[in-house]
């Protein structure tokens, strides 16, 4: 007879090829085939009871074999809530059933879901792309403008512009005309004959525009030296991106300033300034200050004024109010610009601005020139999401202008233009589906609509469709975190990021200074950035600092002379109007962030930021994947989920990964089951791909495929430890401590456990009177003798495992040979 000490060998020594033998017997085989294709089709504790073979098969797999028939109890074990301390699953002390309970979740699959048309990461996302929309708008029509500007100098005659439609668009719709619905024979009586004037006498003055900017003869000639000149042609283009208000926007900026310094050099008077409104927007927003509200005859005498006079205009200006201060600071920093006398004339041969001014102004323009913008959009942004919680249908969608415009432009799309009839079928459409008629148009624009959605094919509020749930997240992330090897580095870097989180979430709703000193979630973070505590910093001072001009080396952060402070005044883009949003490095990480983390982790283990950095990456990422080749393409998201599951060396190709995200989990003939390892499932399971390639809605289901995949190799165990039992029962209860042992996390685990509570005995040669003793008597001896803290360390489990199987067959002499006895030589603590 063998040893139990060698029985145990042939059980450990190769276990995977005993549980694959175990999973190829026919019975078990077909028992989990039953188990893998039926428990997704269960929807209820009733359900799951009721079929007895899914059943038993999970009690057995948690080691409750033994109580089938204790339906009652069963019952209420699998309806308890976990996270609440008093409920009956866990006032059980049997470990069992908690681990048996939080295998299901049939509490969740029984609520109705809380059903919106736009979840709080889906919002993010959109408010993101809308605060980049000027610039993705204007790019998508910048190839017409610059085409524009390229060729409308080489048109000979009417019948030239006419025919070439990216000019007559980029024309027309600078006057402020429809150009797809307009009459070509129209325009040509308009450009050569009185259709401008007869409709301007009807009250429309588009017409008068067009022709002003097209100036055609009556025989559809161009006039002598051409139809547009080079500042004629900046003009135009300019009008067209401010007719599709995009005067803000980085490509309207740069013709601005073409214009501005094309023409300063001709400016011989204030009033010649202020009258071309071009040119004093450029010279307002240089300095900060909103043409769109300055008086222009107050600029005049601003440019005027004597600034060695102290009754000037100028320094007239009140200085109560820090807005004020301000104020008169940018009407200084204006009249220092110009080199206007007190009537508002220039001395001969003396321009109006330096080129050095010139220069200096333009840049301050290209610096400022989205400020106003930002601040309107941070308007939008608000009202949009007070506005989004109303919306519970397409229709609804639909007849809210503000949620209407404000998505459509987040994702790149004009709302003045585009057809509400598309709209609407690509709201109601699988963004994920290459087949859906979102996908059928061609146009990504159109999968980020659908995708920031939850609308179904009915066009009411569905579940959310997301490629990955909040919980599998977790997951994912979790995975992620255990290949850290210590626990503090865990903690920590799970700290750091969940407070970077909350900093950015709570920065979505901070745009001033004020606000940014107020708010004890972003100003704490901060200072712990910069290494300062924050009980003990002086918000008036924090003030001054984030009130500083960075690169004036007299300004009040440069003169402090603080490393800290200057880091703090660099992770903020203030704007002249006291707009404060965060400084981004060249990744798109807010610097602020950065700093926190090299401050709070990175000095005691630098490579923990890049941890905390891919998670913080990958929790942004996940919410943007819409489709397939989305997940595929986003390095951040792809390579931080194959790393979680230990597949990131496996070198597959994007074909074998999509291959395995489609599978069948169903399936055991699957693309993901076929390599025979369950990280190639877990990862599948990890996502909510269909076998189709598309992303399914969120479902709640009793039990997840990770924990089905759990079960079913828990079962395998159970089956292995059954089966080594009839061979040595010593066997089956150092199989059964060595799967628990991780899990223990008290003496009072091995006293409610009988198997637990035998094997403890065994190793340290216990009495059987042991039992009977006081139970906390017991407790005490076990924890002089069992050191708690190291169950988690497999090095000693083995050792007391060593020690079970000699102790065991010493007392039940299973062989007179036995290897194992040796360990007990000089041994005589675990």
């Amino acid at each position: 007879m063998l040893s139990t000490f060698t029985t145990y060998q042939l059980y450990t020594r190769d276990q995977s090829r005993v549980l694959d033998r175990l999973a190829a017997d026919p019975v078990n085989k077909r028992l989990a085939d039953y188990y893998r294709e039926n428990i997704g089709k269960v929807t209820s504790v009733e359900d799951f009871m009721g079929d007895y073979r899914l059943y038993s098969y999970a009690m057995t797999a948690y080691g409750l074999e033994d109580q089938i028939d204790s339906r009652a109890l069963i019952k209420k074990v699998l309806q308890s809530d976990l996270t609440d301390t008093s409920s009956f699953a866990n006032q059980l002390s049997d470990e069992r059933y908690r681990d048996f309970a939080a295998a299901f979740n049939f509490t969740a699959a029984a609520e109705e879901p809380d059903l919106t048309a736009q979840s709080n990461a889906q919002l993010q996302v959109m408010v993101e792309g809308y605060s980049e929309h000027r610039t993705k708008a204007a790019g998508a029509i910048a190839a017409n403008a610059n085409y524009f500007t390229a060729n409308i100098a080489g048109v000979t005659s009417v019948d030239d512009f006419l025919d070439d439609d990216k000019l007559f668009t980029v024309a027309l719709e600078a006057a402020g005309i429809d150009a797809s619905i307009a009459s070509k024979s129209f325009i040509r009586e308009v450009l050569t004959g009185t259709k401008a004037d007869e409709m301007s006498a009807k009250g429309d003055d588009r017409y008068l525009l067009l022709a002003s900017m097209l100036p055609f003869e009556t025989d559809g000639s161009v006039p002598a030296g051409g139809l547009q000149d080079a500042e004629h042609a900046n003009s135009t283009a300019y009008l067209y991106y401010k007719q599709k208000g995009l005067e803000a926007s980085p490509q309207a900026a740069a013709l601005q300033v073409s214009y501005y310094e094309s023409k300063i050099g001709g400016i011989t008077s204030a009033d010649a300034l202020i009258e071309n409104t071009r040119l004093l927007e450029v010279a307002l927003t240089g300095v900060g200050l909103d043409s769109s509200i300055e008086s222009p005859a107050y600029v005049w005498n601003i440019l005027t004024s004597d600034r060695s006079n102290p009754n000037s205009v100028l320094n007239k200006m009140p200085e109560t109010t820090t807005a004020e201060k301000t104020r008169k600071q940018q009407y200084t920093a204006l009249a220092e610009m110009f080199q206007f006398n007190t009537d508002g004339s220039l001395d001969s041969g003396v321009p109006a601005q330096t080129s050095a001014n010139v220069q200096a102004l333009t840049d301050s323009y290209l610096e400022n020139f989205g400020d106003a913008a930002s601040q309107d959009d941070r308007l939008s942004s608000s009202f949009y999401a007070a506005n989004i919680a109303s919306i519970g249908s397409v229709t609804d969608f639909m007849s809210n202008s503000t949620v209407y415009d404000y998505a459509l432009k987040a994702v790149g799309l004009d709302p003045t233009t585009e057809s509400r009839s598309t709209i609407m079928r690509v709201l109601r459409s699988d963004p994920s589906d290459p087949k859906g008629y979102a996908a059928s148009l061609g146009d990504d624009r159109y999968i980020r609509l659908a995708s920031a959605f939850n609308f179904g094919s009915d066009g009411k509020v569905a579940d959310v469709r997301r490629v990955q749930t909040e919980s599998a997240q977790g997951d994912t992330i979790d995975r992620y975190l255990n290949l850290l090897d210590e626990d503090d580095d865990k903690a920590a870097v799970t700290t750091a990021v969940q407070d970077s989180q909350s900093f950015k979430s709570a920065m979505t709703s901070i745009s001033t200074i004020d606000e940014f000193l107020e708010d004890s979630t972003v100003f704490d973070y901060a200072m712990k950035a910069i290494g300062f505590d924050p009980d003990y910093q002086d918000t008036d001072l924090i003030q001054k600092v984030l009130a500083s001009d960075p690169d004036d080396p007299n300004s009040f952060v440069n003169k402090l002379g603080v490393d800290a402070y200057k880091t703090l005044r660099s992770a903020f883009d203030i704007d002249a109007y006291g707009n404060l949003s965060l400084a981004k490095g060249a990744d798109g990480t807010p610097t602020i962030v950065s700093a926190y983390l090299d401050r709070e982790i990175g000095r005691t283990n630098p490579e923990l930021v890049d941890v905390a950095e891919g998670i913080l990456a990958y929790n942004a990422g996940v919410p943007k994947i819409a489709t397939m080749d989305d997940f595929l393409a986003n390095s951040n998201v792809l390579d931080f989920a194959l790393k979680a599951f230990g597949l990131d060396g496996e070198k597959l190709t994007g074909d074998e990964i999509e291959a395995i995200l489609t599978s069948d989990l169903s399936d055991s003939d699957s693309a993901a089951a076929k390599y025979g390892d369950d990280r190639y499932l877990e990862f599948a399971a990890a996502f909510n791909f269909t076998t189709g390639g598309t992303i399914e809605r969120d479902v709640s289901r009793v039990q997840s495929v990770s924990d089905m995949l759990s079960t079913q190799d828990l079962y395998l165990r159970q089956r292995m430890e059954e089966e080594a039992g009839d061979e040595n029962n010593g066997v089956r209860l150092a199989l059964y401590f060595k799967r628990m042992a991780s899990d223990i996390t008290s003496v009072y685990t091995f006293l409610a456990d009988d198997a637990l509570l035998e094997f403890v005995k065994t190793t340290l040669g216990l009495p059987d009177e042991f039992s009977s003793s006081d139970i906390d008597v017991q407790a005490r001896n076990l924890e002089q003798k069992i050191d708690m803290d190291q169950l988690g360390d497999t090095k000693y489990v083995e050792r007391m495992v060593n020690r079970f199987l000699a102790m065991y067959d010493l007392s039940n002499d299973t062989s007179s040979s036995n290897p194992a006895l040796s360990i007990l030589s000089g041994a005589s603590y675990l």
